[in-house]
Formats: structure tokens, sequence, C-alpha cells
């Protein structure tokens, strides 16, 4: 038990930290509000016009329609192939379940930046297009290992009498997941598929290698767009990446739990 004067110090400790994390997002959405045409904190004036200018943007809008079906295939991909994996490993016992599961989950250290650059040269070797179709298939090998999580948690979460009751009554091994095990873990699926959605929207690092003209994503666009401007329209486009980003946490809090998929409770 904390004492209470240790505990208000920790308490302000804790608010600080969080002040000095989120500023900086504060200060790009402000920024995105501002009626000026170059960046300057605080704004002169509020305006909603580098909004209206990302709509303007035909460059814009077209990398934010490949992100979108990038992120959107990604999600369903991953999240199907989680659920088939993570069933798998958590329902059967056998030999070299362990290995899989670390072979599975082995993509989270690896920065983004090495799995594209050999993502590149596995394309180029090959003589594989650099597209859309390449550009899903590298974000479903990034999500994957986040989708398996979400689902394995649901799957722990869950008493393994109930399908045992299910099969003693008769009822198959696909019969019992689709009206047994299904039902009960939906949050973690539903959790899998807006995670993995916002991963893949987000995603910058390996995105890089796999770019073409005609596939890229609006992290990519704007990358290259800030190596020769830099204007509101970063902070306006950035913001709505940032919003999404927030109701992807809302819904995951709503149907999983925070704490719960990374074993806080």
């Amino acid at each position: 038990m904390i004492p209470p004067g240790p505990r208000r110090w920790l308490g302000a400790f804790v608010v600080l930290a969080c002040l000095f994390s989120v500023a900086p997002v504060l200060v790009i959405v402000i920024e995105s509000f501002t009626s000026s045409d170059y960046v300057v904190f605080p704004p002169p004036g509020l305006s909603f016009k580098w909004y209206g200018e990302f709509i303007k943007r035909p460059e814009f809008v077209d990398s934010a329609l490949v992100s979108l079906v990038v992120a959107l295939c990604a999600s369903l991909v991953s999240t199907l192939l989680g659920a088939m994996t993570a069933v798998a490993l958590e329902r059967h016992a056998f030999f070299g379940r362990r290995l899989l599961q670390s072979l599975f989950l082995a993509p989270l250290s690896l920065p983004g930046i090495i799995f594209g650059l050999a993502l590149l040269q596995f394309l180029a070797r090959y003589g594989w297009p650099r597209n859309v179709v390449t550009m899903t298939l590298a974000h479903i090998i990034i999500t994957l290992p986040f989708a398996i999580r979400f689902i394995s948690v649901a799957l722990l979460g869950i008493d393994r009498n109930v399908e045992l009751a299910a099969h003693s009554l008769g009822a198959n091994r696909l019969r019992a997941f689709w009206h047994v095990t299904f039902p009960l873990i939906r949050p973690g699926i539903a959790a899998s598929l807006v995670f993995a959605f916002i991963l893949s929207f987000d995603e910058v690092a390996a995105s890089l290698f796999v770019a073409s003209p005609s596939a890229m994503t609006l992290p990519v666009r704007i990358f290259v767009y800030i190596d020769q401007n830099y204007d509101p329209l970063v902070s306006a486009v950035s913001s709505l990446l940032v919003l999404a980003a927030v109701i992807a946490l809302v819904i995951i809090e709503k149907t999983v739990g925070m704490g719960r998929l990374f074993g806080l409770r």
C-alpha cells in the first residue's frame, strides 16, 4: 500500500508523463485548423481550409483509397488466418507447437525497415511487380502476429468445458466452433479487425520499399510530400490518421479491453 504523500507525487508524475506524450499530437491537431498558409503555432486563426485542400489534391485522395483498400484486405485476411492459427495453437497439442508460436510472433521483433528491405530484394529477385497486391501481402505479414495475439487472448478466456459439452451433445468440430466458440471470441475478432486495419493504414516503414507510383499509401505520400514541402496540409492529414487511431483504440477497449489484451488484468 503506497502512503498518501508518495501516491500524490506518483499521480502527478503519471499526469505529467501523459501530457508530455500527448502534447506533440495535440499541437499537430491544433495546427491542422490554422488559417495560415505556413506552419506556425499557435495558429493566428482557425479554419477548415487545409482539410478542404486535402480533398482537392487527387494524389492524396488516390493514396487514401489505396491505403483504405490495402488496410481492409489485410485486416480481413490476417484476421481469418489469425483465427485459424490461434485455434490450432491454443486448442491442439502437437509436436513443434511452441516453435510455431514463436515463428508466427517473430515479425513483432523485426524492424519494419529490415522487413521492407528484405521484401524488396525478394520481389526484385523473382521479378514481382510492386503494386497493390504485393503491398497487401506485406501488410498481411505485418498484421498477422497481432491478429493471432488478439484471438489467442479471446480463446484463453473461454472455458474449455463449454466446447467439450458441445462435442458430447453430438456437434462436430466445425459446428461446435461456429455455434459455441465463435460467438464467445467475437470481441477478439472484432478487435483484431480494427487493430489490423489501423496498423496497416498507418504503416510506413515497410511500405516505403514496396510502394510505387501506382501503389502509394497515404503515410508514404506524406513522407514523400514533406521531403519538398511542409505546410499545414501535412498536419490536416496527420490529424485524420490520429482520429482513426483513437477510434480504433476506443473500439478495442469496448470489445476486448486493452488491459486484458496485454495480460494486465
